[in-house]
C-alpha cells in the first residue's frame, strides 16, 4: 500500500462520517471522526510496515525475535493512530470552509464552497503528517518522531539529555511497554484544545517554497543567444527550477497538496522556458 492508497482510504472514512452527519443533521463529534482515523490506521499496516526509523538504542529490542520485533512495532503503530485520530478529530469538529482556509497556503476566494469530498481529501493528507511522542526504553526519556508520509519516513529527535545518547549502546533487550494515553473526562476541552493546536501549526508550519524574482517574470529584453548575459539568465533559471523541484517533489509542509506542487513545478517550468528559450512570451501566464 502506498501514499496515495492510504489517504485515499482515510478519506473514504472521513467522508462516509461527514456524509452521515449531514444527512441526520448531527453534531460534528471529535470521536466519530478520531476513531474511524485510528482504526484505519490499523487496518493499514501495509503502509506503514514501509516506513524506516532507525531509533538506535532508544527503544531496545531484539532483531532475531519475531516476538520481539512485533511487540515493538505493534506498540508505535498503536501510538501513530491515536496522533493520527487527534488530528482527523480535530479536522473534523470544523466547518469544510474553516479546516481549509487554517491548513492552505493560499486561503480560499471569496464566495467558493468546499465539498465534503475535498474537504475529505485534503483532512486526510493533513492527518497523516503528525509528530508524536516516544519514551526511550533506557532512560525513560521523552523525545519526538515527525512522520514523513509522502517519502514513508519517520524522523526521531533525540534528546541531548537521553542517557542513550552519552552511554554505549543497551546491552539487554528490553520488551516495549506502550502505556495507552490517558483518556481525559472533558472531550469538548480536548476537542477545543486540538482545534487551537491545527491551527497553531499551520500558522508555524507555513513553509514558503522558492520565489521567482520579478525580473526573471518579466525580463525587459531577450539577450543575443549564447553571449554572457544569455548564459548568466539560463544559469540562473536552471539552479531555480531545481530548487522547485527539489522543494515541491520533498515539501515538509504539512499543508503540502500533491496537485498544489505539480502545479508550481509546471509554473517554474513554463517561466524556464520564457526566460532562457522565449518560445512563449505568455508561458507564465498560463494555468
Amino acid at each position: 500500500m502506498n501514499y496515495n492508497e492510504f489517504t485515499s482510504y482515510l478519506a473514504e472514512q472521513i467522508l462516509a462520517i461527514r456524509t452521515h452527519e449531514n444527512s441526520r443533521a448531527f453534531t460534528r463529534k471529535y470521536a466519530s471522526y478520531s476513531e474511524a482515523a485510528s482504526k484505519a490506521v490499523l487496518e493499514c499496516r501495509a503502509f506503514f510496515d514501509r516506513f524506516t526509523l532507525d531509533e538506535g538504542p532508544h527503544n531496545d529490542y531484539n532483531p532475531n525475535s519475531n516476538a520481539s520485533v512485533e511487540a515493538y512495532r505493534a506498540a508505535m503503530y498503536e501510538q501513530i493512530a491515536a496522533a493520527i485520530g487527534k488530528r482527523a478529530g480535530a479536522a473534523g469538529v470544523m466547518h469544510n470552509m474553516d479546516f481549509l482556509n487554517s491548513v492552505l497556503t493560499e486561503r480560499l476566494r471569496y464566495g467558493e464552497t468546499v465539498s465534503d469530498q475535498r474537504f475529505a481529501r485534503v483532512a486526510s493528507e493533513y492527518a497523516a503528517h503528525i509528530v508524536f511522542e516516544r519514551t526511550c526504553a533506557e532512560c525513560g526519556a521523552k523525545y519526538d518522531v515527525a512522520v514523513k508520509a509522502q517519502t514513508y519516513r519517520m524522523v526521531s529527535n533525540h534528546p541531548a539529555t537521553c542517557r542513550a545518547v552519552r552511554a554505549a549502546p543497551v546491552q539487554a533487550a528490553k520488551p516495549v511497554v506502550n502505556a495507552k494515553p490517558e483518556v481525559k473526562a472533558e472531550v469538548d476541552v480536548e476537542e477545543l484544545l486540538m482545534v487551537r493546536l491545527m491551527r497553531w501549526e499551520a500558522r508555524q508550519k507555513n513553509i514558503k517554497g522558492p520565489v521567482i524574482p520579478q525580473d526573471m517574470l518579466d525580463p525587459a529584453q531577450k539577450p543575443a543567444y549564447n553571449s554572457p548575459e544569455y548564459r548568466a539568465n539560463a544559469k540562473a533559471a536552471l539552479r531555480l527550477y531545481a530548487d522547485f523541484l527539489r522543494f515541491y517533489e520533498e515539501d515538509p509542509s504539512p499543508k503540502s497538496q500533491p496537485e498544489n506542487n505539480q502545479r508550481q513545478i509546471e509554473r517554474m517550468y513554463n517561466v524556464v522556458i520564457r526566460t532562457v528559450f522565449n518560445f512563449d512570451p505568455n508561458a507564465n501566464k498560463k494555468q
